[in-house]
């Protein structure tokens, strides 16, 4: 069967979409570990105040699209934040991210 010229770009487009969600993975746990060590590195108080001011800053970017019904952007802060949380934990000498 040959193929046809719709299905060859759209097999071209779904192998550039996974090159992107990979290229995007990979500077996303680029960005984790420079944040998680500038964190670990700085002194308590000012790494305890950038955590607070970011938890602050989720919880409002989080009641706002509550507020406006907007599930996908509730569902990306929510997700965002548990990512947060994690490197917060580790740069407080907690648990390695996973």
């Amino acid at each position: 069967m040959a193929q046809d010229p719709l299905y060859e770009a759209l097999l071209a487009r779904i192998d550039a979409l996974e090159a992107r969600e990979q290229q995007l993975t990979v500077t996303s746990h680029a960005y984790q570990v420079v944040i998680t060590t500038i964190l670990g590195t700085i002194d308590t108080q000012t790494r305890d105040r950038i955590i607070s001011m970011v938890d602050e800053a989720h919880e409002i970017a989080y009641s706002q699209a509550l507020n406006r019904h907007d599930k996908r952007l509730s569902d990306v802060i929510k997700g965002a934040d548990e990512i947060v949380q994690r490197m917060f934990n580790y740069a407080q000498g907690g648990n390695h991210l996973e």
